[in-house]
């Protein structure tokens, strides 16, 4: 079973991927994607932030690809502000040259079989071509919101990307939708104390709260991160439709569980 994350590597996305990452293996996966697309940060920086982190992960992880989209129409800003001057909070060191290779996204779905689970964490452009591959046992994504106040242009950051694609996934596929009322939960907010340190996760949450301080955020919230605990634990969420302002209808994960963020976040 494969896993395979789409990512605009953000530092949000860098701590769901250390995380997913560092559980796969024991969670049943035998190979990881790292499929990283614009949003936060725009397609090529997303690639490079990808294999940066790869490189630097100081634990063991099934077989990894990294799927390069480059040569993909697809939306983008560069929220530098948010995820720091490279993207990623400027935690990491380039990786070498030889350590991770990337395959283009075309040649990727040219070859892709088999069963996967699918977490996509941006903008959805790219993600209908990925879902019409394959068998997909389970896709959860972090976008869209129902009752919270929108973060980018009236809409959730992801949905406002690429809302056309947005609205066709969400109605064509089964899913978990990870939305701004998920994630902007007061349990999750750990920009008055952050977390303590011990672990690469845990230093790259840090990281997004001191830069909150910078960009005048209200709250830091680890938005990506969220839909890795939901794909982990289900057993902490209630899942409950709702439609969302452009009347698509969501299955949405609402946290049940009752710790805060710093109680289950993983070292």
């Amino acid at each position: 079973m494969k896993l395979i994350l789409c990512c605009d590597y953000g530092l949000d996305d860098a701590a769901a991927t250390v995380d997913a990452l560092a559980h796969a293996e024991e969670d049943g996966y035998s190979e990881v994607v790292l499929v990283a697309v614009g949003g936060n940060v725009p397609a090529e920086v997303s690639l490079r932030n990808a294999k940066k982190l790869l490189a630097a992960l100081p634990f063991s992880y099934p077989s990894a690809t990294v799927v390069d989209t480059t040569a993909e129409a697809q939306p983008s800003d560069y929220l530098n502000l948010i995820h720091g001057e490279d993207g990623m909070g400027d935690l990491f060191a380039e990786a070498p040259a030889s350590a991770v290779s990337a395959v283009a996204f075309d040649q990727w779905l040219n070859t892709f079989s088999g069963e996967y689970t699918l977490l996509s964490l941006g903008p959805m452009t790219l993600v209908p071509r990925i879902l019409a591959c394959g068998d997909c046992k389970k896709f959860v994504f972090m976008g869209g919101n129902i009752a919270e106040i929108p973060n980018f242009n009236g809409y959730e950051f992801n949905h406002a990307l690429d809302r056309r694609a947005f609205a066709e996934t969400v109605k064509k596929y089964p899913h978990v939708a990870v939305t701004m009322d998920t994630c902007r939960n007061k349990l999750f907010n750990v920009q008055k104390r952050g977390v303590k340190d011990g672990g690469l996760i845990r230093t790259i949450v840090n990281r997004s709260r001191e830069l909150t301080f910078r960009s005048g955020e209200k709250g830091c919230y680890i938005w990506d991160d969220i839909a890795v605990k939901v794909l982990r634990h289900p057993d902490w969420f209630k899942m409950q439709t709702a439609k969302d302002r452009d009347g698509n209808l969501l299955t949405v994960a609402h946290y049940t569980h009752n710790l805060p963020y710093d109680e289950i976040v993983e070292s």
